[in-house]
């Protein structure tokens, strides 16, 4: 490209981008310290299949298959109970009935 430098046109060289790389597959470029290089590609959860029972989430820097936490979602309760989650775990447990409460006016 042409410039002035000190008033004069004068033609440098361009000065390289990632326009003027080609990088392998699994990388792209990125520019380091003014130099265009092909560095891996970042990996996500986009990248990955996950089995069946599984979610994939990000462990420090890389996808993971997680094993999914049961729920109440995952659980079908009898009759007469209802699913509360016990230390992190799925529970049926009786459906509680509400206290019986005696009212006595002005007997005290």
């Amino acid at each position: 490209t042409c410039q002035t430098v000190d008033d004069w046109p004068t033609c440098v060289p361009n000065k390289p981008s990632c326009n003027d790389m080609r990088c392998p597959a699994g990388t792209m470029c990125q520019v380091v310290e003014d130099w265009p290089k092909c560095v891996p590609n970042k990996a996500s959860c986009n990248d990955v299949r996950c089995p069946s029972g599984t979610t994939c989430q990000m462990v420090e820097t890389s996808p993971r298959c997680v094993t999914n936490k049961p729920s109440c979602n995952d659980l079908r309760c009898p009759s007469g109970t209802t699913c509360k989650m016990v230390e992190s775990s799925p529970r049926c447990l009786p459906i509680s009935q509400p206290p019986l409460v005696c009212h006595v006016l002005g007997r005290w």
